[in-house]
């Protein structure tokens, strides 16, 4: 989370602390009432909640600001079907669902399926549960509702004639809405409840959470492990949130490792039930106190980084035993990742370099495409390559084209094929490392992002001075260590002589890159792209498609040079099979 009192430093503006917030000037009202709070971010004027309701600056997160205030910057896929959203978002299974909910009445096996769930009939009433016919089945219909219109329908089969039907299933082209999520928009019913709320793990603990009186609760309607941008949006403006998910190992490491990490460990409180009970099971046993006293021992997930000295020796002994395997990143190219140890791994840096023209970029994007194909959200920002140009790139290595064969008359065609790809794409050609810095953050908390690329390090740090690109390299370390993310910063070499440039030997090592010392020293990996210039008949020279792959530095394995073969015209690395 963004360190409040350090933002508005350094931004030079004026602050009046009280306890956990700090009260500045308003840029809409003027006045001194726009009060922040230092541990979660968020934010509320209390004159324009008063008296200017249609000011930006009511409420909302410091997130907000910063992009307001042009301190991170604007990022969203390429590949975002907007076709696709405006379907989702004209979704209407109302009527659909009304019938449903009157055809439940006649069917006592779905009524009596609810009352076993701890259901009664105002329950049903209330929640408008239903009744459906389909695939052999019979179904309780769950509808969900969005200003007042069902976008969603979710079926749970009470039948079981036929088994390879599965248990659950959903209305196609409904919105994945979180269920109850309308209080979220109500700035007084969020005031009433102290701006807390409880997040369940579904529809159905919802629906029990709601029965028992816990107004402020909402539901997933999707895995515990997908936390959506527009959830995003509408969460990071909540003071506290209750994590009431599942107690197995699934649900748990969603809540710290998704929910608590993006939304940030500040404002969130895990909520631990006991093991082999979700809400709703819990609810069928016990009753309300017991569950006030599990709420009441709710308690927020670790700081990052700082630990007792004796968790550090369980560390060592998990470790010593191997029962706990560190996260690996596999590349395209299994040569390289033997040289890896397996590929990336998370809080380490690595840099990449090679001469203009060699492929640094296409590699990036290989990377990113290999990652996001796997479902691994990932982040490219780059300072030459507008993101139009970025994704062509990308649907290159979709459809294994040339350049000249993508044809940008099939983007649309191109965006419905890549609709759920998890890629982003940042592009300016001004940006300072604090910008990135708030924007890789931003890009990580509302998108889930797991790995970052920045191209190129020397665009950004210009004047060409050690001091700033010390400082510059240095932040970079710190994104990986503090989003704990594997992340890849592409430099530049420094310009050959002659000599050099018409060598047949000549393989360049980490010195080799351009600038400060400090940016092969801060990265645990150096690797370095070479490929040999082939001169041509009327004197002018290529790069050889053979490319050595070098790895100049690696704190955790041997190094080593692998080689490749480069497809310049489908922009992309390709093994070499001998």
């Amino acid at each position: 989370m963004t360190d409040v009192l350090s933002y508005l430093s350094s931004k030079n503006i004026e602050y009046k602390r009280e306890g956990n917030e700090v009260l500045i000037v308003c840029p809409y009202c003027g006045k001194q009432k726009l009060s922040i709070n230092i541990n979660t971010g968020v934010y509320k004027c209390w004159k324009c909640q008063a008296e200017n309701p249609e000011s930006p600056y009511v409420k909302g997160h410091i997130s907000q600001l910063q992009k307001e205030w042009g301190d991170v910057l604007p990022i969203s896929s390429p590949f975002s079907n907007q076709i696709l959203k405006k379907e989702e978002s004209e979704s209407d299974f109302t009527e659909l669902a009304i019938q449903q909910h009157s055809n439940i009445w006649n069917h006592p096996s779905a009524i009596k399926y609810l009352f076993k769930r701890g259901f009664n009939e105002e329950d049903i009433k209330r929640f408008k549960f239903g009744y459906d016919v389909s695939l052999g089945e019979e179904w309780v219909s769950i509808p969900s509702f969005e200003a007042g219109k069902s976008v969603l329908i979710k079926y749970r089969k009470i039948t079981d004639n036929h088994k390879d039907v599965k248990k659950n299933r959903r209305e196609a082209g409904g919105k994945s809405i979180l269920y109850n999520g309308d209080i979220l928009k109500d700035r007084s019913f969020l005031e009433k409840y102290n701006n807390e709320i409880y997040i369940a793990e579904g529809e159905w603990d919802c629906c029990t959470m709601l029965k028992h009186g816990y107004e402020n609760t909402v539901g997933m309607t999707v895995g515990a492990g997908t936390l959506k941008e527009d959830w995003y949006d509408d969460l990071i403006q909540v003071q506290r949130i209750n994590l009431i998910l599942d107690p197995d190992s699934v649900g748990q490491g969603s809540a710290e490792n998704v929910w608590a990490k993006r939304l940030g460990y500040s404002r969130c409180w895990n909520v631990l039930l006991p093991e082999g009970y979700d809400i709703n099971d819990y609810f069928l046993k016990f009753d309300k106190d017991s569950f006030d006293i599990i709420l009441a021992s709710a308690a927020q997930f670790k700081i990052k980084g700082v630990i007792s000295l004796q968790e550090a020796f369980y560390e060592m002994y998990k470790k010593g035993k191997n029962t706990e395997q560190e996260q690996v990143f596999p590349l395209p190219w299994e040569s390289i990742n033997k040289k890896l140890q397996g590929g990336f791994r998370r809080g380490r840096l690595t840099v990449l370099s090679g001469t203009p023209g060699s492929g640094k970029t296409s590699m990036a994007m290989q990377i990113c495409y290999h990652y996001a194909s796997q479902g691994i959200p990932c982040f490219i920002f780059c300072m030459e390559m507008p993101e139009v140009e970025l994704a062509t790139k990308i649907v290159q290595l979709k459809y294994d084209l040339t350049i000249q064969e993508v044809s940008y008359n099939n983007a649309l065609s191109y965006e419905n094929d890549l609709k759920d790809f998890p890629l982003y794409l940042g592009y300016s050609s001004k940006v300072t490392p604090e910008i990135f810095y708030n924007t890789m953050i931003e890009v990580r908390n509302r998108y889930g992002v797991e790995f970052g690329v920045f191209d190129n390090f020397h665009r950004l740090i210009r004047t060409g001075k050690e001091a700033e690109e010390g400082k510059a390299s240095g932040m970079f370390k710190d994104i990986t260590m503090d989003l704990n993310i594997p992340f890849l910063l592409i430099g530049q070499p420094r310009k050959r002589n002659q000599e050099q440039e018409s060598s047949t030997t000549f393989v360049p090592t980490r010195e080799s890159i351009k600038g400060s010392s400090s940016i092969p020293a801060d990265a645990d990996e150096v690797i370095i792209i070479h490929r040999k210039r082939l001169l041509e008949d009327d004197g002018s020279s290529t790069f050889d498609s053979k490319t050595q792959i070098i790895l100049d530095k690696s704190r955790y394995s041997a190094g080593g040079i692998v080689t490749l073969n480069f497809v310049g015209e489908k922009s992309r690395f390709d093994e070499i099979i001998t």
